[in-house]
C-alpha cells in the first residue's frame, strides 16, 4: 500500500512539474533604450505582462506538453501559439513561432528571450 501512495505522489508531483516551470515572473534584459519587459504566469493559466513595472498587456493561456497557447488583450480574439524553449537549466524561456495572426505580437515574441526572476528579488 505504501508503495502505490508513494507511486501516486510521485506521479502528481510530475504532472504540476511542467506548469510550475512556467508559473512565476520572467523579465527580459533591458533593451538598447533600457526597457525591462516582464510577464507574470498565474496558477490559474492566467498572465500579466507589464513594461518598466506599468501593466501593458493581460491574458490567458494553455500550456500542453511545449505548446504555449494563448489570448491577450492586445490582439482580442486572435490566439497565439508558439512552442516553449526552456534553456539555461529552466531559467530561460524562449518562444517559437506556430501560428499567430497578429503580426505586431509575432514580431516582438519572436525576439523575446525571458529570464526567470527569484523569488527573493521580485
Amino acid at each position: 500500500m505504501n508503495k502505490i501512495l508513494i507511486s501516486a505522489a510521485m506521479v502528481a508531483s510530475l504532472a504540476f512539474t511542467a506548469a510550475d516551470k512556467l508559473t512565476g515572473r520572467w523579465e527580459t534584459k533591458p533593451s538598447s533604450k533600457g526597457n525591462v519587459t516582464g510577464i507574470v504566469f498565474k496558477p490559474d493559466n492566467s498572465f500579466e505582462g507589464y513594461i518598466n513595472k506599468k501593466p501593458f498587456f493581460s491574458g490567458t493561456y494553455t500550456l500542453k506538453d511545449s505548446i504555449f497557447s494563448f489570448f491577450d488583450n492586445g490582439c482580442v480574439g486572435v490566439q497565439g501559439s508558439y512552442k516553449i524553449i526552456y534553456f539555461s537549466n529552466a531559467d530561460s524561456v524562449r518562444f517559437e513561432y506556430i501560428s499567430d495572426s497578429c503580426d505586431r505580437r509575432r514580431d516582438g515574441i519572436s525576439r523575446m528571450v525571458l529570464g526567470r526572476v527569484n523569488k527573493s528579488t521580485e
